[in-house]
């Protein structure tokens, strides 16, 4: 892990896990930055390249439509799709941890009222028994 000693004159200075976050940004952008260039290299390379498409059994046709269209449409549609079943995924995590966090709460309340019990209460409950 990279540290920078920050004297105390100069607070402003970056160190520690900042420097980290920096360098997995940058890889981040320069990742994305290549795959754009993937992507529209891919998409010039077949702009000339037509398709016809058959919707269903209704037998909706289209002729001669872009296959850079068609590569878009899919990549739309999968992405909303994902972004819903992603906001279902969250909610149901939202769901159990304030579930969770109930169950914690119970249990915070329970133990607080087993502290406050005397050893003689807990030794005369036993002998009752």
């Amino acid at each position: 892990m990279a540290c920078i000693c920050v004297p105390k004159s100069r607070p402003f200075l970056i160190s520690g896990p900042y420097l980290e976050v920096n360098a997995v940004w940058v890889l981040r952008m320069l990742l994305l930055l290549i795959l754009v260039v993937v992507v529209t290299g891919f998409a010039m390379l077949n702009s000339a390249e037509r398709a016809t498409i058959t919707l269903g059994t209704a037998g909706l046709t289209f002729s001669d439509v872009p296959l850079v269209l068609l590569l878009f449409e899919a990549f739309v549609i999968g992405a909303v799709v994902w972004f819903f079943v992603s906001v279902a995924h969250e909610i149901n995590l939202r769901k159990t941890i304030r579930r969770q966090k109930r169950e914690i709460e119970d249990l915070n309340q329970e133990t607080a009222g087993l502290r406050h019990i005397s050893l003689d209460d807990i030794d005369e409950e036993r002998t009752v028994d």
